[in-house]
């Protein structure tokens, strides 16, 4: 490959456009410069934001799905299969020929927020409304709306109660999509039993409405269907 070529590789890695992605819904944020294996893997959809320094590492055969409202901060990780030892082969050839890789798509839910220099490896799928501490190293799936720190990433919270849930959700989904009280139950009864609950819901003011405004118009917010 000439210089040229590896110019125009480095740029497609670094600085992708719209067209790069596999799909990029309306009002997706890149921050930049970003590193993107294999950009036309990664989907977007509307209103997700991807800040400076992420670093997707995935081969041809694994897809990336980041779903709306999801804001993945600076200098996070994601890496999407994991190389097995086998007898045979050094290192520096065991990832370059993918050879009894764990091979897996990822998928990262609505409403996720993914804290600065965290890294979510193979098998690490975030579930609608979690959030990942700074630093921490995520290796299994997250449920939704939990609060996961450390490394390896654990349960320490959980970002609403159920009744804060169904309210948050009239907001951002369409019925059809929004979480039932039975599912956000069962929910709560395997994971959030005496966990303590992270957000808060308050009556906003008329400064808050305003600030809140002036975001969606910086932001180019699309509101739901």
């Amino acid at each position: 490959m000439g210089i040229i070529s590896n110019l125009k590789a480095f740029k497609h890695c670094m600085m992708p456009s719209r067209g790069d992605f596999g799909h990029a819904g309306k009002n997706v944020k890149v921050g930049f410069p970003v590193y993107i294996a294999v950009t036309k893997n990664v989907h977007l959809e509307e209103n997700t934001v991807l800040r400076a320094g992420l670093s997707i590492q995935n081969n041809i055969n694994e897809h990336i799905y980041i779903k709306k409202y999801t804001v993945i901060s600076r200098d996070v990780t994601i890496v999407t299969n994991n190389h097995r030892s086998t007898v045979g082969i050094p290192q520096c050839l065991l990832g370059a020929s993918h050879i009894n890789d764990t091979s897996r798509d990822l998928t990262i839910g609505e409403d996720v927020w993914v804290g600065t220099r965290a890294t979510i490896l193979s098998g690490g799928d975030l579930g609608r409304g979690c959030i990942v501490g700074a630093c921490s190293l995520v290796t299994k799936p997250v449920p939704p709306y939990a609060l996961v720190a450390g490394s390896p990433a654990k349960i320490i919270g959980v970002k609403f109660t159920i009744d804060q849930i169904l309210e948050h959700e009239k907001a951002l989904y369409p019925e059809n999509e929004r979480m039932s009280r039975e599912e956000l139950e069962r929910l709560f009864a395997q994971y959030y039993e005496g966990k303590k609950v992270f957000g808060v819901q308050t009556e906003l003011t008329e400064e808050d409405k305003e600030a809140l405004e002036r975001a969606k118009k910086k932001r180019d917010y699309i509101e739901k269907n």
